[in-house]
């Protein structure tokens, strides 16, 4: 799932996602080859 998909599941704007990964509140996101956010279930 891209951010993008997150962010509109949660009504979460994508740099508040990335926020949240940064200070820790997520735990880092695995990433696809080109770099791109992969979140899956476990970490939603």
């Amino acid at each position: 799932m891209t951010i993008a998909e997150v962010s509109k599941k949660y009504n979460l704007t994508p740099d508040t996602i990335r926020y949240y990964e940064k200070i820790g509140l997520l735990p880092a996101v695995p990433r696809k080859e080109n770099g791109i956010r992969d979140f899956n279930e476990e970490i939603l």
